[in-house]
């Protein structure tokens, strides 16, 4: 399987070592060690006196950190890229040719102004957030100044984006420059240059900022202890190793659905009510490569670097935009569950029941391997079982698309 087409980290001739590090392979299998030794075609990492080479097309993830990135109280700006990354800033300056976006005190990063793709600049309502979305999925033939009224609905006016700093945005419309405060914008959408060049990207990072990037042409930095690379728009950028999270390796055939983003996700609590799901909604929203009640993903005696961990009621919807053949997945409720948890377990494409069952005991483990063939939207829900919705906790390791 061919994973991507180059990887450099390091020059040929330059060894590093990493702190110790977690490397999952494309099989599931993991291995724990200093990281030696990485070049454009393979990984040395060493455990003890004993080193392993790994071919780069093996690789799945690595995970530097097990801490949970952490998003700051400040950090209300997010920035999207037209190669899909995403970044949350505390401000953003932007002029015709360059932009910066501040993360941090001592964090910031300098990018083409043309690689902006949009600027959402503060939290909005769930309805408001559903009309921005949509205006940014929208056709339009200019940049998008997108407006938020008193009342919190959304608004929209289509001319050119000529500067944005910390306290307005220049907006150009029809000849009149009109300098337009933050404070009444919920965004802006930038046209995407037509000359733009997207390359392909090896895999994403992540930080423990919260920020993803798709990443290429990698490059290790020993003396600064940095990991140098471009994004796909290239972009070049440079994060401290103690700030990584974690490195995923994309493969072209394969998609993890806790690496995207469901079209909907929504918890319903046995016990409705407004004021009960407003409370809760955070606690038992759906966990990415992580237990829901914290710590690894565990199904078993297995350990998964990926997959989702889902409480009842959960039903997560996704639209999918490319052809996959086939969904793969190990269903299993949590160890502290044992006893008490019950669940149904239910998946559909399309509408079209693909598998239904109950699972009753930690034991009582899935293996999946589920017909994609022309499935453009797949629908998992974690429903109640027969003891309403205590204890149900449904782990789903290593839930891949398979192309």
């Amino acid at each position: 399987m061919q994973i991507y087409n180059a990887l450099i980290f390091l020059a040929a001739t330059l060894t590093v070592t990493l702190p110790e590090s977690d490397v999952t392979l494309i099989d599931g299998n993991q291995i724990k060690g200093e990281i030696t030794a990485l070049t454009d075609n393979q990984l040395t990492i060493t455990s003890g006196d004993q080193s392993q080479e790994l071919v780069i097309d093996q690789l799945q993830q690595v995970t530097l950190s097990t801490d949970d990135a952490i998003i700051g109280a400040e950090n209300q700006i997010t920035v999207r890229l037209h190669d899909g990354s995403t970044l949350y800033g505390k401000s953003v300056l932007a002029t015709a040719t360059n932009a910066r976006v501040t993360i941090s005190d001592d964090v910031a990063y300098r990018l083409k102004s043309d690689s902006l793709a949009n600027i959402q600049f503060k939290p909005l309502s769930e309805q408001a957030q559903k009309d921005f979305d949509a205006v940014l999925k929208a056709d339009s033939a200019g940049d998008v100044l997108i407006v938020l009224r008193p009342g919190g609905a959304i608004d929209e006016l289509e001319g050119i984006i000529e500067r944005v700093d910390s306290e307005a945005v220049t907006f150009n419309f029809d000849g009149d420059r009109i300098p337009v405060e933050l404070e009444k914008l919920a965004g802006i959408k930038l046209l995407k240059p037509g000359s733009l060049e997207i390359a392909k990207t090896l895999g994403q990072i992540h930080d423990l900022q919260g920020n993803i990037w798709q990443a290429r042409r990698f490059q290790l930095n020993a003396d600064d202890q940095t990991l140098q690379f471009e994004t796909g728009l290239g972009d070049a950028i440079s994060l401290k190793l103690d700030n990584l999270q974690r490195l995923n390796f994309a493969s072209s055939s394969v998609a993890y659905l806790s690496d995207l983003t469901p079209e909907s996700a929504e918890w319903t609590p046995y016990l409705t009510g407004r004021l009960i799901r407003n409370r809760l909604n955070q606690i038992y929203a759906p966990a990415k490569d992580r237990s829901a009640n914290g710590g690894e993903l565990i199904i078993g005696d297995q350990v998964y670097a990926k997959g989702l961990s889902l409480r009842s009621k959960t039903e997560l919807v996704y639209r999918l935009t490319d052809d996959f053949s086939k969904l793969q997945l190990t269903a299993g409720l949590a160890e502290t569950a044992k006893g008490r948890g019950h669940v149904e377990l239910i998946i559909l494409g399309d509408n079209k029941q693909l598998f239904q069952d109950f699972i009753v005991d930690p034991e009582d483990i899935r293996e999946l391997e589920l017909d994609m063939t022309g499935i453009r939207r797949l629908s998992i829900t974690v429903d109640y079982g027969k003891n309403l919705d205590f204890g149900d906790l449904l782990n789903l390791g290593d839930a891949r698309l398979i192309k």
